[in-house]
This record gives structure tokens, sequence and C-alpha cells, in this order.
């Protein structure tokens, strides 16, 4: 009889954290389109209610303290401007009370511009433990796309290639962290046996989302890395583990080393989700400090992204020149047959 309690009591509990797991979710994505009206429409009337008094806003590593100036700025950001967001993925912590987003962005400016400006953002939100009203706020503006143009608002968004989930492996929110830990102190003490050990075969590194960078080209950017920069840290600011997909994360983490030339120190604060399969990383997306006013001359997680897709590019074009060697070879054995055949002119 007691067992039978217990263990109606253990079913009256999981229902219980299920329902708060649920209630969550559906404010949290309210939450979130909430803003994305907002900023669409640049209908800021509702806005503060959204925000705890003394709520920040980091916009690209800029900080704005208090939810009236948070609005003010946002609207001085958008007032000019048509911006349409499109949702990538949405990651929720119910737990924590965090929000993590990813958009394919077009912008436009009202006054002057015809065609959008196509990129790519990515938020965090942490939440009051109390309400579900934004206490921090970050925001990536991913200056990848710059450049990229788009005529209206009919032609399709950029769809994803080359990436596609695997079946979802179950990892605690513990393991997924002791993981994280692990992947970054290898990378620290510029152990790149061990760090590649974490690197899955098949993985995907983006921005942009069309370079596909393999194991092989990790590791080669990582010591192309190390031939420039040296005493890495990387801290983990915050874990985002959503428990409907336990194999998937976002972190946010500042990412520090110093320029073997200049002896300069040079610190990022980054947005990174990742897919962990059989306990390697194999899809990889970074959003870095991206402010329009500065110049990050020494923005080192951006260049390690950067050495990673250069190897990648280096390897396509090896790769491309082995094909084009491979068939010329072929033209020229099919050349020396042709020779030898009966009739063709020669003994």
């Amino acid at each position: 009889m007691e067992k039978e309690n217990l263990e109606l009591e253990e079913l009256e509990l999981k229902e219980k954290l299920d329902e708060s797991i649920k209630i969550c979710r559906s404010k949290s994505e309210e939450l979130v389109n909430n803003l994305k009206y907002c900023l669409e429409s640049r209908d800021f009337e509702k806005f503060n209610d959204f925000f705890d008094p003394k709520a920040v806003l980091n916009h690209c590593n800029e900080e704005i303290i208090g939810r009236n100036l948070i609005k003010n700025s946002i609207n001085d950001l958008y007032i000019d401007k048509e911006l349409k967001l499109y949702k990538v993925r949405t990651l929720i912590d119910s737990n924590q009370r965090h929000i993590a987003c990813e958009w394919v962005t077009r912008r436009r400016d009202l006054n002057s511009d015809n065609q959008y400006d196509q990129g790519m953002a990515s938020w965090y939100l942490k939440l009051s433990p109390n309400d579900y009203t934004v206490k921090t706020w970050y925001i990536w503006i991913d200056r990848v796309f710059d450049g990229d143009k788009v005529a209206n608002l009919q032609i399709p968004i950029p769809k994803e290639s080359g990436w596609i989930p695997c079946p979802i492996q179950y990892y605690s929110r513990k393991e997924m962290s002791e993981f994280l830990r692990l992947r970054s102190q290898s990378f620290e003490e510029e152990d790149l046996d061990l760090w590649g050990s974490y690197i899955h075969d098949d993985i995907v590194v983006r921005p942009p989302w069309n370079e596909q960078v393999n194991k092989n080209c990790c590791i080669e950017g990582a010591k192309e890395f190390f031939n420039n920069y040296d005493s890495p840290s990387i801290s983990k600011m915050e874990l985002l583990y959503d428990e409907t997909i336990p194999n998937w994360c976002v972190y946010i983490q500042i990412f520090s080393s110093t320029n073997k030339k200049t002896g300069k120190k040079g610190e990022d604060i980054d947005f990174v989700f990742n897919e962990i399969i059989d306990g390697k990383v194999r899809y990889w997306r970074s959003y870095f400090n991206a402010n329009f006013n500065k110049i990050f001359t020494e923005n080192n997680f951006n260049f390690f992204i950067e050495t990673l897709s250069k190897c990648s590019k280096n390897q396509k074009n090896l790769e491309n020149q082995k094909k084009l060697n491979s068939s010329n070879n072929n033209n020229n054995n099919n050349n020396n047959n042709n020779n030898n055949i009966i009739g063709s002119g020669k003994d």
C-alpha cells in the first residue's frame, strides 16, 4: 500500500512538473512573439510591459540599463526601419527561464532603401523568476550576410543545407555542462588531440550557412589560431538546457586570448549553439561581437572561426584540384589508347 501511494505521489509530481514546463514554454513563446511584433510593427506602446524595471539590454556589446532607456534605444534604432524576423529555432530552459532564438532578418531604411539587407541575429533572454518579464536581453547581429540584398519579401528565405539533425539523444544538464567544460579546457591547454576527440567526423561549422567544415579543418584551423594567439581562456557565462531537446544547447561564453605579434589581449562575448551526438559536437553555430561603430582587430573567436572556414576552402580547392588532375590523367590515358588503335594513323 505504501509503495502504491509513493508511486501515485511520484506520478502526481511528474504531472505537475510537466504542466509547469508547458506553461513556461507557452509564456516564453508568447513573450518572444510580442517582442517580434513590437520590432516589426514599430509599435512600442506596450514595450515596457515585457520588461523588469531594472532590465539590462546588451545590444552588440553596448549595454543599456532600465526598461525606459531600453524602450527609447530600441525605438531610436528601428523607428525609421522596416524589419522582418523569420525564426530559425528557439530553445527554452524552463528551469532557469532562459530563452534562445535565432532569426533570419530582413531590414531596410524607410527613407532611402528600395531593397532589404538580409542577415541573421540571435537573442538570449533571461526572465524574472517571479514572472515572465525580461531581466536581461542579449542581441547579436551576424554580419556574415552584410551586402546580401533582397528585392522584396516574397523571395524565399535561405534554407540551410548540409545539416540534418540526428535523432534526439539524452544528456542531463550536468552531463552537458561537464562536456562543455572539458572541451573548453582541452582548448585552453592547447591539447588538440583531446580537443579533436570532442569533434564529430561530420561536423558542420557555421557561419555562414554556405560553409561546411569537417573535423580535419577544425583541427587545422585551431593550429592556425595557436600560431597567432596564446593564453586562450574560455569562460561559460550561461548554459541553456532545453528539456525537450537534451542534446541541443546554447551557451554564452567569454573567449579571450593574446595576440602574439602585438601582445594585446582580446575578449569576445559569443553566442554558441551546438548539437551533441555520441559525446561529440556535430553542429556548431556561432555569433560574435558585432558593434558597427568599432573595428574589432582583436576579435579572437571570430579569427578562430574564420581560420576554420579558410582551412575548409583550402581543402575544397585541393579536392577540386585533385578531381581536375584525375580528369586530365584520364583524358591523357584515353588519348594514348586512341593512338594505339588500328587506323589511328599511328604505328
